[in-house]
């Protein structure tokens, strides 16, 4: 949870700060050579965290050659590909602003997956505070370059240099603390052999990766080549909004797909614990999808100044998405637990072929809110896919009762926030939006728990999520 709140708060801080010092151009110099980067990350990960999670969990005696391996596999396969991106960058043709922010991302992101290697040993020895304060230090790094590059005048540019230093120094601590767990300095020089049989293995892992981020990220590579930076700025203002919010339903799902694997194969108990998410997630997606929604161009303005008015509209198309993307992960995650993870990769698949096909067609005609409708669509499909397997595999979940429970309670707040935006402090709208939202909540929560538990809160809270879970 740690971790995911670092990651993400980090990434949110720098790109508001980025646009506001210095507008849509440099945020998309910022974002395209970031996205283009990572959208090769399977190539330098090569599936491996999950694989070293789960085997150093298995046989934590061969944690050293698993995590020697893995620092080899990421510093060599990180070179491949820097130089493979910097060159491939330069022959385009690019501007060179953008071939020196791919560059640099580039050798950031071998640097990245060293640390996530590392920090995926931690996992597998269950010491997750040390993943989180390794990830801290290093966000902690990358917020004090980027305040210092913007303030020095280095630019998106600068920006990308404090990043790259901010991940190597969470690869050096997380070599640190590995070498100081096993008793000395861990070797980045693994059997070829073992390292042979270890490849075959993380192929399902690294196609699973490479559709994935082909699926969340073509977009912003292909606004970036048709339309220019600018566009790219304009849409990943609107869209890192939207993305970081999911982060909450990694961090739920997370900590409860283990129980959904344990409950497997009881298609009741598993569909107790998704609904149980299904209900949470609920509760706090449709009044954020609705206020981002009402509140839009009054965000906007807090956040980024009129410089980024332009991608208001963008901003509500993709609100759309908000909470189809954070229950689409709870079901997916579901399907997963109930060891289908095969059928949800043929989706994400499909998903990424689609995705890149509507781009193509959206991008060139409307630009960044070409690339908006075209996420919409793809969520949306992704969306009815998973819940149509949710059902086959598992049971009929309980998504109409998660959704239509809080819209009901939304409505107080809707009603508050049409009469404070154009006169309030945001802030302040924001706030009496979610009192609002919270009496509203109560109304239908006295509604629908039983009469002995109305007066008294918490047995009405557990009355309520009961509802939902069993």
């Amino acid at each position: 949870m740690v971790t995911f709140a670092a990651r993400a708060l980090a990434g949110l801080i720098a790109v508001v700060l980025i646009a506001r010092h210095g507008g849509p151009h440099p945020l998309g110099v910022f974002q395209f050579g970031l996205t283009l980067s990572q959208i090769f990350g399977f190539a330098v990960g090569l599936g491996m965290p999950n694989l070293i999670t789960r085997e150093v969990a298995r046989d934590p005696d061969r944690s050293r050659d698993w995590i020697g391996m893995g620092v080899f596999v990421a510093l060599s396969a990180g070179t491949v590909v820097t130089a493979a991106l910097a060159l491939g960058m330069q022959l385009s043709g690019r501007p060179h602003e953008l071939v020196v922010a791919v560059s640099l991302a580039a050798v950031a992101l071998g640097f990245d997956t060293v640390g996530r290697l590392e920090f995926a040993a931690f996992e597998g020895w269950e010491r997750m505070w040390l993943e989180a304060g390794a990830t801290c230090l290093q966000e902690a790094c990358f917020i004090a370059g980027t305040i210092a590059m913007l303030l020095t005048g280095h630019g998106a540019a600068g920006v990308l240099a404090a990043y790259v230093l901010s991940r190597m120094i969470g690869a050096l601590t997380g070599w640190i603390i590995a070498s100081f767990h096993l008793g000395g300095p861990v070797a980045p020089k693994p059997p070829l052999a073992f390292l042979r049989a270890t490849l075959r293995r993380t192929v399902p892992f690294a196609l699973d990766d490479a559709l994935s981020l082909t699926y969340i990220r073509i977009d912003v590579v292909l606004l970036g080549f048709i339309k220019g930076a600018d566009a790219v700025g304009l849409y990943q203002a609107a869209t890192n909004l939207v993305l970081y919010l999911n982060v909450l339903a990694r961090v739920l799902n997370t900590a409860l797909y283990p129980r959904m694997s344990k409950a497997w194969p009881s298609p009741a108990r598993l569909g107790r614990w998704r609904d149980l998410s299904l209900r949470l997630l609920g509760l706090i997606s449709v009044p954020a999808m609705l206020g981002s929604l009402l509140l839009a161009h009054q965000i906007f303005r807090f956040l980024y100044t009129s410089k980024f008015d332009a991608a208001v509209r963008t901003y509500q198309v993709l609100a759309l998405v908000i909470a189809i993307r954070m229950l689409g992960h709870t079901l997916g995650t579901s399907i997963t637990a109930a060891n289908h993870q095969t059928q949800r990769t043929i989706v994400v698949g499909i998903a990424a072929f689609a995705n890149t096909a509507l781009n193509l067609y959206f991008i060139p005609r409307w630009s960044y809110l070409g690339a908006a409708i075209t996420t919409a669509i793809t969520e949306t499909g992704v969306f009815v896919a998973y819940v149509i397997l949710a059902r086959r595999f598992i049971n009929r979940s309980k998504l109409l009762e998660a959704v239509a429970l809080p819209a009901l309670a939304c409505v107080p707040m809707v009603a508050v926030v049409l009469a404070l935006r154009n006169d309030v402090n945001l802030l302040v709208t924001i706030a009496a939006g979610a009192c609002a939202y919270a009496v509203g909540l109560a109304a239908v929560a006295a509604v629908l728990v039983p009469a002995g538990a109305r007066r008294h809160p918490r047995a009405a809270l557990r009355a309520l999520i009961a509802r939902a879970s069993g």
